[in-house]
């Protein structure tokens, strides 16, 4: 008789059937069937939470990148008007009355407001999209909603209002001024 080899389990824990017969010398398919099968469904499980897990890093990645583009093109606008007395000036009349600025002066106050609504309107697309959130929204829709309804403001967007798009259009255009939570002394 033959000795037997020392089974690789502990006593009493189920030994898995043996894929090859030796005294027949053939394969069990089915046991190596099903083995495959659990080592693929291993291998799928593993892949699916891999890629999970980039998917949520990469959400976030592009949430906080969305939340710089738009803060920064905000803070350019700011630099822009800034960047010069004479701009800051047409800017800050215009707002409050632009009856008090000549053509070329209305012009370029125009020229600023295009760009300030476009970068609003680029923060009201994200927020939309899902890609910032309410906590950025809510800072930026006052900041929005306080710049719409000043004034100069209310004259220039008659003017120019269809060359933005409809939802953003139907978002300013259905606000009042009762929503803006800044202060009422705000100043620019």
């Amino acid at each position: 008789m033959e000795p037997t080899a020392a089974a690789p389990f502990t006593r009493g824990a189920p030994r898995l059937k043996r894929i090859v017969r030796p005294q027949e010398g053939t394969v069990d398919w089915d046991a190596v069937a099903a083995v495959a099968s659990v080592l693929a469904a291993i291998s799928v499980t593993l892949t699916v939470v891999y890629l999970a897990i980039q998917i949520r890093k990469n959400t976030r990645a592009t949430h906080s990148q969305t939340y710089y583009l738009a803060t920064s093109a905000l803070a350019e606008m700011a630099g822009i008007v800034g960047s010069s007395k004479e701009l800051a000036r047409i800017f800050r009349i215009g707002m409050i009355n632009p009856d008090k600025l000549d053509e070329e002066e209305f012009a370029q106050f125009g020229y600023l407001g295009i760009s300030l609504f476009r970068r609003f309107e680029n923060a009201f697309f994200q927020y939309q999209s899902g890609m910032i959130d309410e906590d950025f929204w809510t800072g930026h829709r006052d900041n929005i909603l306080w710049f719409f309804h000043q004034p100069g403001m209310q004259i220039w967007w008659k003017d120019r209002k269809f060359s933005f798009s409809k939802n953003f259009r139907e978002f300013l255009d259905s606000s009042t001024p009762d929503e803006i939570t800044s202060p009422g002394s705000r100043r620019l």
